[in-house]
């Protein structure tokens, strides 16, 4: 397992963070005790119908239970993120 680094400053932190897979240093880092408020935009949704494989449909649940979270978001991400590649002039700005 590699060794959390030692930073001099949170900017220094901050910016590790942003270039690095911090799973592997998850249990090396120290729980926070501040409590953040988020609250959620809701935006319109539409449910649609997609057939897909049994076995590709038992893949994807799995990927999403490792990541904790629901299978439906985990579609949601991959395909946001393919949309981001192949047609981010279709997204809206953020």
């Amino acid at each position: 397992m590699p060794k959390l680094p030692i930073f001099q400053s949170e900017e220094e932190l901050a910016a590790w963070i942003e270039t690095h897979d911090t799973a592997s240093y998850i249990d090396q880092m120290e729980d926070a005790d501040e409590i953040f408020n988020v609250q959620r935009s809701s935006f319109p949704t539409r449910p649609i119908d997609v057939r897909l494989r049994s076995d590709y449909l038992a893949a994807i649940e799995a990927v999403a239970e490792q990541r904790g979270i629901p299978y439906q978001m985990l579609i949601q991400a991959w395909l946001l993120e393919k949309l981001r590649q192949e047609a981010p002039e279709m997204l809206p700005q953020t």
